[in-house]
């Protein structure tokens, strides 16, 4: 019997993960692919910001679900420029809402 109060980060990661693949599969182009990633590093990084002081390992497992769905499934574009700009991405996303250039509007 599948414990969601137990396995939800599983869950969260393999569902993201299929979504990754999804998305990457539908991008047209490597320039569309690359924005995407960037993107999604962009949040990655909000994520981790707003996480910071709490519980962070079932997030970077999750955030690196589709991450690593993204990866297996970008068909146009070099794959290592994938994993940099989702890492710039991150820190550029991470760094914005630190120094408080970007804020959401839910935690004021």
């Amino acid at each position: 019997m599948f414990d969601l109060h137990k396995n939800w980060m599983e869950l969260f990661f393999f569902a993201l993960m299929s979504i990754g693949i999804v998305i990457a599969l539908s991008a047209p182009s490597a320039i569309i692919s690359y924005f995407i990633i960037f993107l999604s590093g962009i949040f990655a990084g909000r994520l981790v910001y707003y996480r910071k002081s709490k519980t962070q390992f079932p997030y970077f497992i999750i955030i690196a679900g589709f991450f690593i769905g993204y990866l297996i499934g970008v068909y146009y574009g070099n794959r290592v420029i994938v994993s940099a700009l989702f890492m710039s991405g991150g820190a550029l996303g991470y760094a914005l809402y630190n120094k408080k250039i970007l804020t959401d509007i839910r935690l004021k």
